[in-house]
């Protein structure tokens, strides 16, 4: 019985694993936008919240196969009838919305559809999925999670600015649109990290 199942596994390791070793990895990922943004980043989000102050690091990860994003920003100017309303849409209470948030992503490219695909994980336990296109300067994504769905853009506008646009509704169906504004602190110009 032992020597059955040993001989089962191994057939199905060698059926279905190794046509997954046979399969070389892409290249290096060789885009100049995703390359363009590669460094540290800071500067303000306008949104329905008042006016943050942004910080972002942005690194090649995975052997050049992804770029990966650590972002955090502070609330430096609120509404407080904004942030009331913002509560109450988001079921958060105002403290909570005005802790610092930090937040982590990574993006890439479908080596088959040319789609830009990524993935974002933030400190109100969101996590979001998005998709979307490049057009000249600027990839345009939609983001869907569990706070809610938006349209974001991500825009060379200098050669040390960047500008995302973001366009959406909250989890209640509320409208929400803002920009993010940022200016290139330090150009990192390593290799791609394990």
């Amino acid at each position: 019985m032992k020597r059955t199942l040993a001989v089962v596994v191994a057939f199905l390791f060698m059926s279905l694993g190794l046509p997954l070793f046979a399969q070389a990895p892409p290249g290096p990922l060789d885009d100049d936008l995703l390359k363009w943004m590669v460094g540290e980043w800071e500067g303000t989000t306008e949104s329905p919240m008042g006016k943050s102050n942004d910080e972002m690091e942005v690194d090649w990860d995975l052997e050049h196969q992804f770029i990966g994003f650590r972002y955090k920003n502070k609330i430096a100017e609120t509404d407080p009838a904004k942030l009331e309303a913002m509560a109450k849409a988001t079921g958060m209470t105002k403290e909570q919305l005005q802790a610092p948030y930090k937040g982590k992503g990574v993006m890439t490219m479908n080596p088959q559809t040319k789609e830009y695909i990524g993935y974002w994980f933030g400190s109100f336990r969101d996590i979001s999925q998005g998709k979307g296109v490049r057009e000249g300067n600027k990839i345009t994504m939609t983001w869907e999670g569990p706070m809610g769905s938006e349209v974001r853009t991500f825009e060379k506008a200098g050669d040390d600015k960047m500008v995302m646009n973001f366009k959406g509704k909250d989890p209640q169906g509320n409208d929400m649109s803002g920009a993010t504004t940022l200016m290139r602190k330090v150009k990192k110009e390593k290799g791609g990290k394990s």
